[in-house]
């Protein structure tokens, strides 16, 4: 099977296992790739072999093939991370067909992969991210209609930070007026944020003037475990001090 792993900007991913098969391509990894380059002209490809993959059959092998060369001049760069030898033996031999750059790594090298496909790529956002590690605490300031890409890249900066810590004390939206969302898929990536961070929050404030403050605190406790409440926007280091309390 081949699983979509959510990349921001003109990054994406793609998570390999078990036996891979052509259905997995034209029906997965096909039209997520024109999904991309709907607001892309060039991409950077994370093909992840997991631990669990097992084999391809030979159609997915032909629409490997075919997706190299449909979108052609669109792959900037590619990483293939994977510890199965007749890949990684492969990708090397047949890289200089591929116009982008072409690099393998093995699955200890994950990290390193993303961070190289991460040079210098074409990532904008309109949510700044600050984390205040002593007191356990992410700022999330929208600066402009939000973004798919916002939320992918607020996760890339707090959940390394979740993970290490186990929780966050609090998560703090901190704008005057709530800019909206720059389309419906912004407003569904923040929904999906929350589903996905709810349980290792305790508090979540909003600093705002904006109306979106008092709905968040009268309907975020009828959907997410965490305690919320509504400040103003002047009071940041009022609500600093609850989500410490």
């Amino acid at each position: 099977m081949i699983k979509i792993v959510d990349m921001p900007g003109n990054l994406i991913g793609f998570e390999l296992s078990g036996k891979v098969t052509g259905k997995d391509y034209e029906e997965v990894l096909i039209p997520a790739v024109q999904e991309k380059l709907q607001t892309h002209e060039k991409i950077r490809a994370l093909y992840h072999v997991t631990k669990d993959f097992e084999s391809y059959d030979f159609e997915a092998m032909v629409d490997d093939a075919k997706a190299g060369f449909m979108f052609f001049s669109n792959w900037e760069k590619i990483a293939v991370v994977s510890d199965v030898e007749w890949i990684t033996n492969g990708v090397k031999v047949f890289s200089f067909v591929v116009p982008g750059e072409v690099k393998t790594f093995s699955n200890a090298e994950i990290e390193k992969a993303k961070a190289w496909l991460k040079e210098d790529a074409e990532v904008k956002s309109s949510l700044k991210v600050t984390l205040e590690e002593p007191a356990k605490i992410a700022i999330l300031e929208p600066q402009a209609p939000l973004s798919a890409d916002d939320f992918l890249l607020a996760k890339a900066i707090i959940d390394p930070f979740i993970e290490e810590n186990g929780k966050l004390n609090g998560i703090i939206i901190y704008t005057k007026d709530f800019p909206g969302y720059e389309s419906f898929g912004g407003f569904i990536k923040h929904m999906e944020f929350i589903k996905e961070h709810h349980k290792h929050i305790k508090k979540l404030a909003f600093v705002t003037d904006s109306v979106v403050g008092e709905l968040g605190e009268k309907l975020g406790s009828h959907f997410i475990s965490a305690e919320v409440k509504n400040f103003e926007y002047k009071e940041l280091e009022k609500a600093k001090k609850w989500i410490l309390s």
